[in-house]
Formats: C-alpha cells, structure tokens, sequence
C-alpha cells in the first residue's frame, strides 16, 4: 500500500481532495456554544504552554489569554490541578476571562505518567509499541485499540473525563501526528481522525462549548471528520528549526504545511504557532511574519518549562 508522503502533496496529487474535503466540513454553521469557544480563541493575542515547574499563581497574575497546561503539576505526589485552581487561573486580574486548556496526549503512551495503571508498568499491553528514544518512558500506541482509547476518553474515568471534571476549557492533543510511527498507512491517518472526532463528540454531550484544539499532523488535517470537531489547530516549528536551532526551514517545507494550514484559516479556525529560538531578532523577525501568516506565534523553551512570555534566551 503506497505511502501518503510530502512529495505526492507537493506534487498536487492529493492535496485538492483534501481542500475540498475539509471545506465541505466546515462549511455548516457551528452551534451556538461551539461559535462562543472560537470567537474567544480568534481574540487571543498571548498564549503559550508550560508543563513543568508550574506555578498557578503566576499563571493568574501573567496577561496571558490561553495557557495550555498539563493536568498534573506533579505525578509522585498525585498532585492534580484542582477545581479551585482552575477556577482562579481562568480568571485574569481585570476580571476578563482567560482560555485554559489541558494538554492530553492522544498518539503516544507515557509509561510513567499519572494515567498509566500500575498493572501495566511491568507488563505492557501488547498494542503498546516501541519507545521514542527522544523521551524517557514515551513508547509508541496503537491508539485505535480499545483499551487505548478507553483510557485517553471511551472509558468512564478516563484522562479526558479527570480534564473535564477540574473545568478545563477543553483540550490541546498532542501526538495526533502518531500515525508516523506505523507507516503513514492510510487506515492509520483515518484512524487518528476518527479519534479526534470521537473524543470531540463524547466531550460536548457533557460540554457544548468545550474546545479541540490539534498540534502538527498536517496529513490529516484535510479529514472532514477531524475538521469538523477541532476549534483551533497549532503547529510546531513552522518556520524554523527543521535543520537546527535558530535556522530557517526551507521554503519547500513552509509551503507545504501552509497548504493544510491556510485552508483552515479560510474555514474560520484559528492556527497558532510555536517556535523554539533563543536569538531575540531572529524571534522578532519570525513573528512579525507567522503574524502576517495569520498565525498566532509563541516561543518557547524546548522543556516547555517556564511560563509563556519569560525570555526564552535565557535557558540554562
């Protein structure tokens, strides 16, 4: 079975059955809950995600307008982020209302993280692959197994629904890009977009407002069924660092994300990018143009470890 690759895109071989694909999802009009959600992520100037070294009072007190942060500030001590807290970071200092998002990873398992049954620690189960070598304790999932997806959000106490009870406003899902780990196979990408829109229409039967937002995975972003669940898309890395720190990416590459990306801007989704530099004119630079892009641009540190809007230039 022929691999879908960036050369048959760049080629123009599936890229308009795409386009047409995701335009005809998009073009129903969204409920009323559901328009709010992505009326406030269009308004969002600063935003970023942190995942370590958490602190909820700063986050509170920052002028941010969207944070994603992990739900779990701590998984030795089981230390969640509670109802309260969630609360209290919502809300900004001039009493105007900030988006928080949890982060839940949809196409990778984390071994040794607050979701993973201690059963299993030991003994995987057999849809569990092999390990990034990049992340300790990450491994490879087939996530269109059930007892993947009944722990991320089928099951009745699954991450989706310990997110959902703290008050997030809903989700950033990372990962969606998994299907690289099994082969870009065509049913793998069909499988990660019905998960997206199975996890979608599971979490607005109890929250119609509540938001998906997407990282990366631009081989799927033209699935009717995904655009159609998804409020908002975020890229990684869209205009620097594919060669190395601080260097442009080649404009063969730009053009090719942007030809997924930019059909959702014209579908009314709003697109956020997050790049990774340490030189301030270069970061100067790269906004002024991700803003021109119709990007929403953060940078971060590589640990993703410091509140959004610290100087990333001054990592240890």
């Amino acid at each position: 079975m022929l691999n879908l690759t960036r050369r048959a895109v760049l080629a123009g071989l599936l890229l308009p059955v795409g386009l047409a694909r995701s335009g005809d999802a998009s073009m129903r009009a969204l409920p009323a809950a559901r328009q709010k959600s992505r009326d406030a992520l269009m308004k969002v100037t600063h935003w970023g995600c942190q995942y370590q070294n958490v602190d909820l009072e700063a986050v509170a007190r920052s002028d941010l307008d969207l944070i994603v942060l992990d739900p779990s500030l701590n998984d030795d001590l089981g230390r969640f982020v509670t109802q309260r807290e969630c609360r209290s970071i919502q809300k900004r200092s001039d009493g105007s209302r900030r988006v928080v998002l949890g982060y839940l990873c949809v196409g990778e398992v984390g071994t040794n993280r607050w979701y993973w049954p201690s059963a299993w620690r030991k003994n995987v189960p057999d849809w569990v692959g092999p390990e990034n070598p990049n992340w300790a304790g990450a491994r490879s999932v087939q996530y269109w197994n059930a007892g993947w997806q009944d722990l991320v959000f089928a099951g009745s106490d699954s991450m989706l629904d310990r997110i959902m009870d703290v008050g997030f406003d809903g989700v950033f899902l990372d990962r969606v890009d998994g299907y690289g780990d099994w082969g870009m196979k065509p049913e793998a990408l069909d499988a990660m977009a019905e998960l997206v829109a199975s996890l979608g229409e599971k979490a607005r039967k109890r929250d119609p407002s509540f938001i998906l937002m997407t990282q990366n995975a631009e081989h799927i972003l033209h699935h009717a069924n995904l655009v159609e669940a998804i409020d908002a898309h975020s890229k990684e890395s869209l205009l620097t660092g594919l060669s190395g720190p601080d260097t442009l990416n080649r404009q063969e590459d730009v053009d090719w994300s942007l030809g997924y990306l930019q059909p959702l801007q014209g579908l009314g989704i709003p697109t956020f990018a997050t790049e990774y530099i340490t030189k301030p004119e270069l970061r100067t630079e790269t906004a002024q143009r991700l803003t021109e892009l119709g990007f929403k641009p953060f940078f971060g540190t590589l640990g993703l470890d410091r509140l959004p809007g610290q100087d990333a230039t001054s990592r240890t």
